[in-house]
């Protein structure tokens, strides 16, 4: 591990209105990696992180409109785009944890390098003349770049945040993928799940109109599959803004950019990883009791294929639905009567018992009324007897 050598000495000065925002930012980027490499410039501060398997890349750009002030000195010999650094992001979240506090009582936030070597301290200028500081170590590390290009995608489209979290809130908290199908007049994404077993996953799909966008430019059909996690943390910051999203794709196997930006103050950028789809859902639905099951090894060889390709991946044909005329039905076991009235509540043996069977002490306790004779008056005894007769009774 090198720490990082002071060659430019930065101060960034936040004023209160803004500490939320930069705290967001933070938040965000913790969802997505474990450090946060910092690259000041003359008039602007970059936070940038990579996920561990280096599928999602997330960069957020402050201009000098977003800083009440800028102090740098460097120097002699130093080049200013050769001062990078990382800091872990969970230090940095010491000093921004609760954002509705920072909003209350934060007055100002200083970010400073210029007093100790390999530490960045985080002044924040309470209410009351309070100040807290928290001093972080500093990591030298190499410039973070991701390899991409929006010119060359073919399709993009712009939607409001807000409209985008009510379509996400239809997927369960712990979807991790989804797949999104677009066309020149539709849009459609649904839940991906790698291991298909129809009884233990829900599955959801939610179609959404062109006029529904922003902007809405599909110029050729496509079905990416993706993370749904770097998705939920860019509309978190997005929505907090009120700002629309923007994206720009081709085809699966090749990077989405998601992009956020409030003029030259705050930029935001996402590049999400994408797999593209050659049919395996297909392969997973058997269409009749004769098909046989694709091996999984081979699919995930064919997954990891499509991803590496140069070439772009041909359109995806429509997903086939079952023939449920050749599901072959499960009749109930024959039922044997009895001459016998009573009702047997010994507990049943384990071989009797069914998969999805509660205890059997739980099942005749819910529904033991179920079971109970219906009440006849006439075999209480004594009931034939008369002790009084009815005061209203009719001549």
């Amino acid at each position: 591990i090198h720490f990082y050598k002071r060659v430019i000495n930065m101060k960034f000065v936040v004023p209160g209105n803004n500490v939320k925002l930069l705290g967001k930012a933070i938040h965000c980027l913790a969802k997505i990696g474990d450090e946060v490499y910092l690259e000041p410039t003359r008039d602007s501060l970059a936070l940038r992180t990579v996920n561990s398997s280096r599928s999602a890349y997330a960069t957020f750009n402050f201009g000098s409109s977003f800083f009440s002030s800028i102090e740098q000195t460097s120097a002699k010999g130093s080049v200013m785009e050769e001062d990078r650094c990382k800091v872990m992001v969970r230090s940095l979240l010491l000093a921004f944890r609760s954002l509705s506090v920072l909003e209350k009582t934060v007055d100002s936030c200083t970010l400073d390098t210029g007093k100790e070597d390999c530490k960045l301290l985080i002044s924040l200028n309470c209410r009351h003349s309070v100040t807290k500081q928290f001093n972080l170590g500093l990591v030298e590390c190499e410039a973070l770049r991701a390899v991409y290009d929006t010119a060359k995608c073919t399709n993009n489209w712009i939607i409001q945040a807000k409209v985008m979290q009510e379509a996400n809130g239809n997927f369960l908290t712990n979807q991790e993928e989804v797949t999104m199908q677009v066309g020149v007049n539709s849009f459609k994404m649904r839940n991906y799940n790698d291991d298909y077993d129809e009884k233990k996953q829900v599955h959801t799909e939610l179609s959404m109109q062109p006029g529904e966008f922003v902007d809405y430019n599909i110029v050729e059909d496509a079905s990416i599959t993706f993370c749904l996690k770097e998705l939920r943390s860019l509309l978190m910051f997005a929505e907090y803004l009120q700002l629309p999203i923007s994206a720009s794709f081709s085809q699966g196997g090749q990077p989405m950019v998601l992009t956020v930006s409030q003029g030259m103050s705050v930029n935001c950028t996402y590049v999400l990883a994408t797999l593209a789809d050659q049919g395996e859902e297909c392969e997973r639905i058997p269409t009749s009791t004769n098909t046989s099951m694709t091996n999984s090894s081979q699919v995930n060889n064919s997954r990891l294929q499509s991803t590496l390709r140069n070439t772009q991946a041909s359109n995806t044909l429509p997903r086939p639905c079952p023939n449920l005329s050749s599901i072959p039905m499960e009749l109930p076991p024959a039922f044997h009567p009895t001459l016998d009235n009573t009702l047997d509540l010994r507990p049943q043996s384990h071989e009797d018992l069914l998969a999805a069977t509660p205890p059997a002490k739980r099942k005749n306790f819910m529904f033991r009324r179920c079971f109970d004779a219906t009440f006849n008056p006439k075999s209480v005894p004594g009931m034939e007897k008369v002790l009084a007769p009815d005061s209203d009774e009719e001549n």
